[in-house]
């Protein structure tokens, strides 16, 4: 019967000569397609019992491990011998993630009295506590192989286990991502025998490389391939993702052959200055390409995120931005959701100070003006160098009857017009343009 949940099992099985010579004595390494043990170099004075006392969780596997190493209890171990351990049978010791940063709104549940509480950073997290990542909010955790998960927002992720094997530098951590999307640096000193898992609700991979991005919903997850290679399984069947591939598995099926991740976004053309209190991008068409996702931050390592948006028409629009320095990560995603790699934008919002407003004063809106002389006037503008004062007999000016300019910001018409209904209006003049008209007001005679 197949289960709902299945595991995304990074394993990570490097080759380093660095751990071999830290520890010559000892090494990890693959039973068949399963099991890990430790190849252990026997010392002088070792027994089973002695073994056990170092390294073992249960005395009951003193005699198991006798059996699995066809070595009778009885007879002596010999130093330079190698006895394999199970892996299972070690003991284990918690490890603790450390809350490497930190912004917005970000909860843990304890396990520890299951209360909830804020996330600060250099919190320390163990095994049973969970993460809620809000709206335009993040965290990033530091494990204790210097494996690194950075958690985006509307993400929900628990720690199911972290703990390291007792006799090497060995780490195992085990995670469950409930919904939303994370980025993982694993495993960064390639030691030979760390593990790390993170649970979804579909699929399962086995890691060859150390940067990739797994995205959870409830009945799919992603996995995105950004250096190395992963082995992705589902339903009993793998494909194997190098650098620039990913692929989808829906829950109960089969994960989709590699697909190669949609192209960056070609960020050399777009604006860098904005000159008003919004930032507007407009996409071309992309191969390939059906939506477009940027994330607005204030830094260039993008821990204080501003906004996150998604367009399917190639046009994204950031509102109410003060002055500024903005970083913008922008990635295309394919039909199938899965998304390439990440292109970074900077540029700056300068906006300019509101035009001053140009408002008539008299003679006010709908007065009756018997006979001339007629006296106008209105607000001044300071960076004007004079104005341009328009009557006509229509709304729409296309009937003037009188047109001047004036130094100042009052004007007397002498003429009469005859009787009637007026249309005047006044613009601000700069550089010998006429910048925006004022509003319209009417007189009669």
């Amino acid at each position: 019967m197949k289960n709902s949940v299945y595991i995304i099992s990074l394993v990570l099985l490097f080759v380093s000569a660095a751990s071999h010579a830290e520890d010559a004595s000892t090494e990890w390494k693959s039973v068949g397609s399963q099991e890990t043990v430790w190849a252990y170099s026997v010392l002088k004075n070792d027994s089973f019992e002695r073994i056990y006392q170092k390294y073992l969780n249960n005395r009951a596997n003193i005699i198991a491990l006798s059996e699995y190493n066809h070595h009778p209890l009885i007879k002596k171990l010999q130093p330079a011998q190698v006895i394999n351990i199970p892996v299972e049978m070690l003991r284990r010791i918690p490890t603790n993630a450390q809350v490497l940063l930190v912004y917005g709104d970000v909860k843990t549940i304890s396990i520890a009295g299951g209360d909830t509480h804020q996330v600060k950073k250099d919190d320390l997290l163990v095994a049973g506590d969970s993460l809620d990542i809000g709206k335009n909010s993040l965290a990033k955790l530091l494990f204790a192989d210097g494996s690194k998960i950075d958690i985006q927002p509307n993400s929900n992720l628990s720690i199911q286990d972290s703990y390291q094997y007792v006799g090497k530098e060995t780490f195992v951590t085990n995670l469950k991502l409930v919904k939303g999307r994370t980025q993982v640096s694993a495993n960064p000193e390639h030691t030979v025998g760390n593990t790390l898992k993170v649970q979804t609700p579909s699929a399962v991979a086995a890691v060859r490389g150390t940067q990739f991005r797994v995205t959870a919903g409830e009945d799919v997850s992603l996995q995105e391939t950004l250096q190395g290679q992963v082995a992705f399984s589902a339903s009993g069947q793998e494909v194997l993702l190098a650098k620039g591939y990913g692929s989808v598995a829906e829950k109960d099926k089969v994960p989709l052959q590699p697909i190669q991740l949609p192209g960056a976004v070609d960020v050399s053309a777009l604006p860098k200055l904005f000159e008003h209190n919004f930032a507007e991008f407009d996409f071309p068409a992309q191969q390939g390409v059906t939506a477009w996702i940027g994330q607005l931050a204030l830094d260039e390592d993008f821990t204080q995120i501003l906004n996150e948006q998604t367009s399917q028409s190639g046009k994204l629009v950031f509102a109410d931005l003060t002055d500024g320095q903005y970083y913008l990560k922008l990635r295309t995603q394919d039909q199938h959701g899965l998304q390439g790699v990440d292109a970074t934008h900077v540029f700056h919002v300068k906006a300019l100070p509101p035009e001053p407003l140009l408002e008539l004063l008299e003679p006010l809106d709908g007065a009756v003006i018997p006979l001339a002389p007629t006296d106008l006037s209105w607000t001044a503008v300071p960076a004007a160098t004079s104005y341009l004062i328009q009557v006509a007999r229509d709304i729409n000016f296309t009937d003037n009857l009188y047109e001047r300019h004036s130094s100042y910001n009052k004007l007397t018409i002498n003429q009469s017009f005859g009787a009637g209904m007026f249309y005047w209006r006044v613009a601000a003049l700069s550089g010998g343009k006429p910048q925006k008209f004022s509003n319209i007001r009417t007189f009669s005679r």
